[in-house]
């Protein structure tokens, strides 16, 4: 029998009494747990995954990262950078004195930057700016992967970004190619990014990347790079920060916005106090430098605008010469722009101007004082005060000038041979129904007529009938063409009372057609910016080897490039020579008769020979003074915005604006030799005494007006001989 409890040997027992198999049917059955397979196939696949997986990854990376560095852009050319980045513009006084700055404008950006060689970068100042964003920059090649992995675990262990590991070099290239590396917050960015930084480092030293990263980067208020900061927080060059200042703008570095000073005093000092400690566990700084510079305060000094404070008018009036010739130039900014103007002589006028202009119950004021042989304008004052309206009344404002315009009357008369110096003209009531408003026109200057006058008698003494006279015996046409070759633009209206000056025109066109006729008729701009350059390129050179403040060398170049050329040419001008010379010198002789003898001549008190005419309108609403020396040529208005306001009694251009023009000219010309007005005769000119009562040659002996006549244009008959006719005057007298 077989015992319940061991089956296996009943099994056995049952086995063994069946017949055997035979052999071709014999199977062998394995057991599952001696030499199975089943379990070593999982473990081939995982070893396979283990061995190929970091091989198809790093296969795959590297696709990657060549593709992504397919199309990396070329090595940025740091220096070529240097020389085209947008940077601050100035503008210079003849003396070479610090005008103003002019900001940048690149695309919406507005701000101040100016590129400054690392050596005058105080070290200070680079420790803080290494320590704050970089301090292994010496050691790494572009990109620093200890601070990468140390930021990783920062930054994981915050939950949230709080540290980044870009080094300077990445940024100096995220910075420069923007658009070529994006601006993206990816890896793709970040590879592009350190790829770049590997590169630059390869093509440049490390002093070429700090120079460059110094001057680019953005700190606030408008400023870029570390010298435009430390005068935008400090008001101060950037050799002159202390190591508290330097750590501040350091910080800055991280987020200008949130931790500007002015407007994040906690915030600012906080991060200002990290660079410091920074700085003291990279042994940049002992512990008591380190103690001593954290417990200082923080002393903020916003920069004194430079625009607008120093001779303002002459500044904008620079400035938009330049915005208008150069547009883009001035936009990318980096320009030295010298100019002509003399400080000191413009705040002189300026302060001169508004005292005056204060006895003439606070009227405004425009004021010009332009060497008109080198064509420089040295001073200019637009209007009592540059705020609130900036509006300058020397340059855009059209008045009427009054009898300041006959010149261009009697000049326009001289050069058609309709008048002489000599011409008797009519002096009696004019009246003119105008239908069109309704009023008559009845000219007249103070309470008498004189019948008859020679015509520079009458010019002198800016007598009105006369210059109709004149202006009836040329005709609109040849006064209006003069004026436009002088350089008036303004609209003129062809009417007979054009001729005392009835259409405005602005005060420095006005100037302009004066300078022409000091010239002896050769046309002048006037120029307020006399150079222009960015380095060694220069832009524009307008100066003249006259130039007092020119040295040396640069007196020999003008010299060798204006050599040969017309003074026309020489100062720059346009246009040529507007006007016959023999013309223009009667002019100028006819204007001195006006200081010597006529309405302005209080200037005889200035102990130099001078020219010029008064110019009053109607009410004396405008007062007028433009004249000139040898050298200077100075304008002068006086009156109000709103015509609607006068000048009241005697407010007219002999006492509301001789006196000021008096003031500009002695204090232009100083001690300066003098010189002869109007100097001597050009070729084809006589002189010839005038009879004032018949208007023939004066006999020997009995006096008369020495005038100048172009050569065969002179009275022939001899005053009180028999048979002789002023025929001039029997003209006038029948037109009586």
């Amino acid at each position: 029998m077989t015992h319940p409890a061991w089956p296996g040997r009943a099994a056995r027992s049952s086995a063994a009494a069946r017949p055997p198999l035979p052999p071709t049917l014999r199977v062998r059955v394995a057991n599952r747990r001696d030499h199975g397979w089943w379990w070593r196939l999982p473990a081939l696949a995982l070893l396979w995954l283990a061995i190929a997986a970091p091989i198809i990854a790093a296969g795959a990376i590297a696709v990657t990262l060549r593709r992504w560095a397919r199309d990396l852009p070329d090595v940025p050319d740091l220096a070529r950078w240097r020389a085209m980045a947008p940077q601050t513009s100035l503008v210079l006084a003849a003396d070479g004195s610090h005008l103003a700055e002019l900001p940048f404008r690149d695309g919406k950006v507005i701000g101040h930057r100016t590129l400054t060689p690392l050596d005058r970068i105080p070290e200070q100042l680079v420790q803080a700016v290494l320590a704050a964003e970089d301090v292994r920059f010496f050691a790494h090649r572009g990109v620093d992967y200890p601070a990468i992995a140390r930021a990783a675990l920062i930054n994981y262990q915050a939950g949230r970004v709080v540290e980044g590991a870009s080094t300077i070099t990445q940024q100096v290239a995220r910075n420069l190619l923007p658009r070529e590396i994006g601006t993206e917050r990816s890896v793709r960015r970040k590879v592009r990014e350190a790829l770049l930084a590997r590169a630059i480092e390869r093509r440049w030293t490390k002093r070429d990347i700090l120079e460059t990263y110094l001057d680019f980067v953005f700190l606030g208020e408008g400023a870029y790079g570390m010298t435009a900061a430390a005068r935008a927080y400090f008001d101060r060059d950037v050799a002159q920060l202390d190591l508290p200042q330097a750590a501040l703008l350091a910080g800055l570095i991280q987020a200008p916005g949130r931790l500007d000073p002015f407007h994040h005093a906690a915030a600012a000092r906080a991060r200002r106090d990290e660079v410091l400690a920074r700085m003291a566990r990279a042994h940049l700084i002992d512990a008591a430098t380190h103690a001593r510079a954290a417990a200082a305060a923080i002393a903020l000094a916003r920069p004194r605008p430079s625009y607008g404070t120093r001779v303002p008018w002459y500044t904008e009036q620079v400035r938009g010469l330049v915005a208008a010739a150069l547009p883009a130039e001035l936009a990318r900014g980096g320009l030295t722009i010298d100019t002509a103007a003399l400080p000191a002589l413009g705040t002189q006028l300026q302060r001169a101007a508004v005292a005056h202009a204060d006895r003439w119950r606070g009227a405004q004021v425009a004021a010009l004082l332009w060497d008109h042989r080198t064509g420089y304008v040295e001073a200019s004052v637009g209007g009592r005060a540059w705020d609130p309206d900036r509006f300058d009344r020397l340059r855009q404002s059209c008045r009427q000038p009054g009898s300041a315009w006959k010149p261009m009357v009697y000049g326009a008369a001289l050069a058609a041979g309709a008048i002489t110096p000599g011409t008797a003209l009519r002096d009696a009531p004019i009246s003119e129904y105008d239908e069109v408003t309704a009023t008559h026109w009845k000219p007249r200057s103070g309470n008498r007529f004189r019948g008859v006058v020679l015509a520079e008698d009458a010019f002198a003494a800016s007598l009105n009938a006369p210059a109709i006279d004149v202006f009836d015996r040329v005709g609109p046409g040849p006064v209006i063409a003069l004026a436009r070759r002088l350089g008036i633009s303004t609209a003129l209206a062809d009417v007979r009372p054009m001729a005392l000056g009835a259409s405005c025109v602005k005060p420095i066109e006005l100037a302009r057609a004066y300078a022409t006729i000091a010239r002896r008729g050769w046309a002048v701009a006037p120029h307020f910016a006399i150079r222009i350059r960015r380095g060694d390129s220069v832009l524009f050179d307008a100066t003249v080897p006259e130039d007092p403040w020119l040295g040396p060398a640069r007196r020999l170049d003008r010299l060798a490039a204006t050599a040969g050329a017309t003074p026309d040419d020489r100062v720059g001008a346009t246009g040529g020579r507007e006007l016959d010379e023999r013309v223009a010198f009667q002019l100028a002789d006819m204007m001195h008769a006006v200081v010597e003898r006529g309405t302005a001549s209080a200037a005889a008190s200035l102990g130099r020979p001078a020219a010029g005419k008064t110019g009053t309108t109607n009410d004396n609403t405008d007062a007028w003074f433009v004249g000139f020396t040898g050298r200077v040529l100075g304008a002068v208005w006086v009156g109000f915005d709103d015509p609607v306001n006068k000048l009241g009694g005697e407010g007219d251009g002999a006492h509301a604006a001789l006196p000021l023009w008096m003031q500009a000219i002695r204090a232009a010309e100083g001690t300066r030799p003098i010189v002869a007005v109007p100097g001597p005769a050009p070729d084809g000119m006589e002189r010839v005494a005038i009879d004032r009562e018949t208007g023939l040659v004066a006999a020997p002996g009995t006096g008369g007006l020495a005038l100048w006549f172009a050569a065969g244009t002179a009275p022939t008959q001899v005053s009180g001989q028999p048979g002789t006719s002023p025929t001039d005057f029997g003209r006038s007298s029948r037109e009586f």
